[in-house]
């Protein structure tokens, strides 16, 4: 699955569909796959093999950073950390995976764990992001 996330996200890119429709919206399942994780290596692989990666799109697959988001479900707390470093504070979503049994018995427990000292950070991860991402009024939810 993390493979299969990333490789979706590079086909996003690399083909174009960001830069074609730049108000489209995306939020990619399991902390964005190895994605995040990979990002040096992927732009590496633009910049040196543009007659591979940059056929259809030009753009340095860095620039989509913050362009897209993220669910939170990566199950590790470091790793957590290094996803909303990479993707934004404001980028990454609650994930739940619900109703299969790789959730979070307790959506939202790694969340709490990992940004208990920090409850603004805790309250974009938790709904803050998701209302921005569905254009949703804050208002009626709080």
């Amino acid at each position: 699955m993390p493979a299969e996330t990333a490789a979706a996200m590079c086909c996003l890119i690399f083909g174009g569909v960001l830069e074609s429709f730049p108000k489209l919206k995306f939020c990619f399942a399991h902390g964005g796959g190895s994605f995040p994780y990979t990002i040096g290596r992927i732009s590496h692989g633009f910049h040196v093999r543009p007659d591979l990666c940059a056929v259809k799109n030009n753009v340095s697959p860095r620039n989509y950073i913050g362009k897209f988001y993220t669910d939170s479900l990566v199950r590790d707390e470091k790793a957590l950390e290094f996803l909303v470093s990479v993707i934004g504070k404001d980028k990454v979503i609650l994930g739940t995976d619900y109703p299969f049994v790789l959730g979070e018995h307790r959506p939202g427990k790694l969340i709490e764990s990992t940004y208990q000292d920090d409850p603004e950070l805790e309250a974009k991860l938790l709904s803050r992001n998701a209302i921005e991402f569905l254009g949703l009024d804050e208002s009626k939810y709080s």
